[in-house]
């Protein structure tokens, strides 16, 4: 069965596809920044690494939602109803008792074949976190999916319900079974058997169109595995941007629900949280009124906010069930009654936003610390050729001896210059021992010998003492290679902070203050693992072997989170030593540079290699064209900061045409025009860099985003720098350029 694509996209999925249209008109102008940088000579290894880390983000932003009940709340359902209704039919396995035996994601990789992998529960023998496991493929089922198909992917996903049956001591030995714990619903049967799950994780790869914007779905199969699966409680569910908590109101709130809720939910996201009361069409009663009903639906709400200590607002009832049933059927009426739209929107309306601002947040802050860089060089070099000038139009009329008097005063500045940078280079000798000692503290190396002697502890005791004895002694461990990593980077920043200084006092750098680095948030992120172990193993005196093999595996679990802060650590850290350094090195490269072209300048006049006037008037267009190019770079940051500003909802209309298959909207084709129009205007002006930029980033405003606002934007300051340059003339330009055709005829006129 193909999938209907007519379903139209319900307002989450169009915020999503507007937050990922948002994110590839952001991308689109670093890539310009980044070319323009290039072409003027303005980039650097360090700059281009920097820009790349930025625009990768960007790429690889992810933003995943997990559900989390017991079994029989209709979790299945509701993801059915709200992400994959298109299919028109359901999706992931939907009916009485328990559906979903593993935790399940659902994602996008362009790079992966589409299909579903399965890791069997038999690597919960192993003490191997399942982070190391994703790593292995060899270790996983795979079922391949043919995008499209329904019946496709439906079947695949029949896998995930699939059960076996062992023996007591084996479902002991994987930590699915035990006498004196009745929350894992496990039980012998007349022969000795225990069901279990066929597989402990599965992970779908499939080109659904929300995946392929970034959103990654998580099914939970409820508090049997959150309690007892490590990756959930330690990974997948802190670190997702919203956790829908699913109950029912044929149930209520039972004993486990609260227990999941408290102990899981709560703790983890004050934020992000949306607690769904499902199955309301079970209170659907044609012998009541609507109000009659609506009232009962409203005293649960409000006995479910009481329960759980939650302000009602954060309460959605819903039919999931019926929801589907209106969305594949095309009922508006039914998909009313259900509430589903409501959920809908306001999963739309606070987690795409605040997605978005975590990104911006990331992506500005580096954006802004390499356009200071940039500007700050641009700014030295020009203040340099405005020396040259100063100097040069002071020789008017004066004899050679005056002349050979500002080229020795010259080569004396030099030679003073030449010496500071014997404190430039004792200053990276200190920056870098600091840079080893922090790689140091910092490398897995390091992270491996802790472990090590964790496991040590462990090992010399089955009781639950010296087991979180274990723990400990890792958290300790790590706490302490982040002090030291914090000692080591307020001493740079410090040592960075002198230098600026001097360099700014003694030679008139620009330099401003050093980038600082923050630690808090691995402190922070550290705290959060111990207090999720604490509190699963706190209250435990005496481990039997069932919680002894949990703990274990908690552990490694807790050690592959680690390796993943350190890795996360050293990346940023690496990005942050190249970032402090560049100013300093990239103002004192320009320094010399200058300094050579005065030296070189004066010299040719003494020489009578070339007159003084046409010297002067050399230079004045060289700075004329570096006033431009700081025009331009302006131009160019503003193009970022604008994209950065906007709000995804800004890009709905694109996201809108794009799903429609329209990449070209024809209602934007005036404006388009209008935008060539004045284009026309600009490519004759000679040395006119910022006007021919306006064109540039008109077609690029109209390229990249589609959006009324951005394209009004750009075409009046296009108009602006028409203006500017009238008088030069026209050219005629064809209707149909790319924004790289327009590239190309900027560079020719330039």
């Amino acid at each position: 069965m193909p999938v209907d694509t007519e379903v139209p996209p319900t307002e989450f999925g169009q915020r999503v596809a507007a937050y990922s249209a948002w994110r590839k008109a952001v991308a689109e102008a670093l890539r310009r920044y980044g070319h323009w940088l290039d072409e003027n000579s303005l980039s650097d290894p360090s700059l281009k690494s920097r820009l790349e880390t930025i625009s990768q983000r960007l790429r690889e932003d992810r933003m995943s939602v997990a559900f989390v009940a017991e079994f029989s709340r209709g979790k299945s359902e509701l993801i059915n109803a709200l992400f994959f209704s298109g299919y028109g039919r359901r999706i992931l396995p939907s009916s009485a008792g328990r559906t979903t035996m593993c935790p399940t994601e659902l994602m996008y990789d362009a790079a992966q074949t589409p299909c579903l992998w399965l890791l069997p529960i038999e690597s919960r023998l192993r003490d191997v976190a399942l982070a190391e496991l994703r790593a292995d493929l060899s270790q996983w089922h795979q079922i391949t999916i043919e995008p499209g198909n329904a019946d496709s992917v439906a079947g695949a996903f029949e896998a995930v319900r699939e059960t076996k049956r062992v023996d007591v001591a084996e479902a002991r030995a994987l930590g699915l079974y035990s006498e004196d714990d009745d929350r894992l619903g496990l039980a012998p049967d007349a022969s000795g058997q225990v069901e279990v799950p066929r597989w402990r994780h599965a992970v779908v790869n499939i080109p659904d169109p929300l995946l392929e914007q970034g959103l990654v779905v998580i099914d939970t199969p409820g508090l049997n595995a959150i309690g007892h699966e490590p990756e959930l409680t330690l990974n997948l569910i802190p670190s997702a941007d919203a956790v829908l908590f699913v109950l029912a109101a044929d149930a209520g709130v039972t004993r486990s629900d609260i227990d999941v809720w408290r102990e899981h939910i709560a703790p983890t996201h004050r934020t992000g949280r949306f607690v769904v009361l499902n199955k309301i069409d079970g209170l659907w009663d044609e012998l009541r009124s609507e109000r009659e009903i609506n009232a009962e639906i409203e005293q649960q709400a409000q006995s479910v906010a009481q329960t759980l200590e939650i302000g009602r607002d954060r309460i959605y009832p819903v039919s999931a069930q019926k929801g589907l049933v209106a969305k594949v059927h095309n009922d508006p009426a039914l998909l009313d009654r259900s509430r589903l739209k409501t959920l809908e929107l306001a999963l739309a309306n606070e987690l795409v936003p605040q997605q978005q601002a975590v990104v911006r947040e990331h992506v500005q802050r580096g954006f802004d610390e390499l356009y200071s860089v940039t500007f700050a060089v641009l700014q030295s070099r020009r203040r340099g050729f405005v020396e040259q000038l100063f100097e040069l139009n002071g020789l008017r009329g004066k004899n050679r001896n005056v002349v050979e008097l500002m080229a020795g005063r010259i080569k004396n500045e030099r030679t003073e210059f030449e010496r500071s940078l014997r404190h430039l280079q004792a200053l990276r000798a200190v920056f870098g021992r600091h840079s080893q000692g922090i790689y140091a503290a910092v490398s897995i190396d390091q992270l491996k010998r802790h472990v090590r002697a964790a496991r040590e502890v462990m090992k010399a005791s089955n009781f639950s003492l010296g087991l979180r004895d274990g723990m400990t002694s890792l958290v300790t461990s790590v706490r302490g290679d982040l002090d030291e990593v914090s000692r080591l980077v307020d001493e740079t920043g410090t040592l960075m902070t002198a230098m600026y200084r001097q360099f700014n006092a003694e030679h008139g750098l620009t330099l401003g203050q050093p980038m600082l680095f923050a630690t808090k948030r691995y402190y922070l992120e550290l705290a959060q693992i111990e207090s999720l172990y604490r509190k699963q193993f706190g209250a435990i005196s005496l481990a039997t072997t069932e919680k002894s093999a949990l703990m274990k595996r908690f552990f490694e679990s807790v050690a592959a989170r680690m390796k993943e802060l350190y890795e996360l650590a050293a990346r940023e850290l690496e990005t942050w030593l190249r970032a402090v350094l560049a100013p300093i090195e990239g103002q004192v490269r320009e320094h010399q540079l200058q300094l050579r072209r005065r030296l070189d300048s004066v010299r040719r006049v003494m020489d009578a290699s070339d007159s003084l006037e046409s010297r002067i008037v050399e230079l004045d267009d060289t700075r004329t064209q570096i006033d431009q190019q700081l025009a331009l770079v302006q131009e160019l940051g503003e193009q970022v900061r604008q994209c950065l500003a906007q709000p995804a909802e800004g890009y709905m209309h694109h996201a809108m045409q794009a799903a429609a298959g329209d990449e070209f909207p024809q209602d934007m084709q005036a404006a388009r025009r209008e935008a060539m129009a004045s284009i026309d205007e600009l490519l004759d002006a000679p040395l006119a860099e910022s006007a021919l930029a306006e064109s540039a980033l008109a077609e690029s405003a109209f390229a990249g985003t589609r959006t009324t606002d951005a394209l009004d934007s750009a075409l009046d300051s296009a108009t602006a720098s028409v203006a500017l340059v009238q008088e030069q003339g026209q050219q005629a330009l064809p209707d149909d350029l790319s924004a790289d055709e327009v590239d190309a005829l900027v560079r020719q006129a330039r």
